[in-house]
């Protein structure tokens, strides 16, 4: 049984192709244990969009808090496409993990998601 269920979204719902541009990552992580624990997410992107505006930075890790037993919380992070972002859909690898009250790693979950980029239409 699976300690969390994570529940990413984008707003808004695509990066533009060929041109600097952002979107949002929200990721909802609801606790179905019956502890409180510690969780954070690591965002795993491909080389074409970036968790930096100025920079290629394809791997970075967001603190998404304590979560109560039974309870949810949400982290957000930005993505930005590059000029290199051409049209297509990339996935977005997501690795939640949950601490428990020693510290040690009670859960990880995994899930990948998906984010279009689409060219500007003139």
């Amino acid at each position: 049984m699976p300690l969390f269920q994570i529940r990413p979204r984008f707003y808004p719902i695509k990066l533009n192709a060929y041109s600097k541009s952002e979107v949002e990552l929200t990721i909802d992580v609801e606790n179905l244990s019956n502890d409180a624990c510690w969780s954070e997410c690591d965002v795993i992107l491909p080389p074409e969009i970036s968790l930096s505006h100025d920079a290629s930075l394809t791997k970075g890790r967001l603190r998404v808090g304590i979560i109560d037993a039974k309870g949810s919380r949400s982290g957000k992070c930005k993505i930005y496409s590059t000029l290199g972002a051409y049209p297509g859909v990339y996935t977005v690898s997501l690795i939640v993990y949950a601490y428990g009250k020693d510290g040690a790693i009670a859960g990880r979950e995994e899930k990948k998601t998906d984010i279009r980029c689409e060219g500007i239409r003139k």
